[in-house]
């Protein structure tokens, strides 16, 4: 065989390929945003998209597939209101279990191609899908994983609280943690107590367990452990679980935790802190001292000072006016914290 034999043959395989990918393209259409929109809004999509999105029907995946192409490809809608309707469809399969849509279906959606593309409105000359159906299915197929792992994470709570901790350290797949930490939020008590001991005596060697101490100290707010989070938490789940804890807490309980973190904690864990708690122990004289303290602090002083700056009474004020006369760090924070709140000095933004 003759190597012009084999190359005739390519050739016509890589011509069928470009016309395959030409005729794809064929049908895509870029559109101005503000035109799709208007097209949208001219179709009444709500009634068809009710239609093949019932329960009962959803689970017959040849006949919902063949209603589904059937209005992707509808000659009386323009295609951005063809493609906003399969975006709604997809989008409500959210709702219902897995069990209750037939494979194909999401596979289809999956694997969808998006036609209508508008300009990127960072960047024109890009143009990005008006509907991303592919990442509207991609949401709904994490969300049923999600669902799945709440369920084996609420078996293994009732097996064994440790072989939970295990699983989720061993982990690598985001998805299974969050259903994890969904079934740790709804848990029994004693079944959180037991898992946030578990974790308390692994923490400071597995930062990773960080969300599972978060969960569980919003709910139990044990000061030990809100103490251990503190110094040994590190990453996800660290600041949304300050800010949780500060709307719980005693404000003489939370001042007392800003204290220790100051004093024990990672600067970047005590910044956190400061931030999630300032705004409610501003008016708390015990911790002004503290943060007009920690403004000499090299790790610490920039956080306090911006802080500080924070609506400042006029106490505060006064005691950062008198900070800032001379040339020590903490004198040049205190004057970056009156730089940074103009208005206060003016009243203008006093309580």
């Amino acid at each position: 065989m003759s190597k012009h034999t084999v190359f005739i043959p390519l050739l016509l395989v890589l011509s069928l390929a470009q016309a395959a990918f030409a005729s794809d393209q064929a049908t895509v259409e870029q559109w101005d945003k503000n035109s799709a929109m208007a097209a949208v809004r001219s179709v009444n999509f709500d009634p068809a998209v009710d239609e093949i999105g019932n329960l009962a029907s959803l689970a017959d995946g040849a006949t919902t597939l063949s209603h589904l192409k059937d209005m992707e490809s509808r000659s009386d809608w323009p295609l951005p209101a063809r493609e906003a309707a399969i975006y709604q469809f997809t989008r409500s399969l959210a709702e219902l279990p897995r069990a209750a849509v037939a494979r194909e279906i999401i596979q289809h959606l999956l694997n969808y191609q998006p036609k209508t593309l508008v300009p990127h409105e960072d960047h024109g000359d890009a143009f990005i899908p008006l509907f991303n159906i592919r990442a509207a299915a991609t949401g709904v197929e994490n969300g049923w994983q999600r669902a799945e792992f709440a369920t084996e994470a609420v078996a293994l709570l009732e097996a064994d609280p440790t072989a939970l901790v295990s699983t989720y350290s061993a982990s690598v797949n985001q998805i299974q943690r969050s259903g994890y930490l969904d079934a740790l939020a709804q848990a029994a008590m004693h079944d959180i107590m037991a898992v946030q001991n578990v974790v308390l005596k692994q923490l400071d060697h597995s930062s990773v367990l960080t969300p599972l101490l978060a969960v569980t100290t919003t709910i139990t707010t044990d000061t030990f452990a809100i103490q251990q989070l503190l110094v040994n938490g590190r990453g996800a789940g660290l600041s949304s679980a300050l800010v949780q804890l500060d709307k719980q807490l005693p404000l003489s309980e939370t001042s007392t935790l800003l204290s220790f973190a100051v004093e024990h904690a990672p600067p970047v864990n005590t910044t956190l802190a400061i931030a999630a708690w300032w705004p409610r122990l501003r008016h708390d004289s015990a911790t002004r001292e503290l943060l007009l303290d920690t403004l000499a602090d090299p790790a610490l002083g920039a956080s306090a000072a911006l802080a500080l700056a924070q609506s400042p009474d006029v106490q505060t004020i006064k005691v950062l006016q008198d900070t800032a006369n001379g040339t020590s760090d903490a004198a040049r924070r205190a004057q970056m914290a009156l730089d940074f709140n103009r208005d206060g000095l003016s009243g203008g933004d006093q309580p």
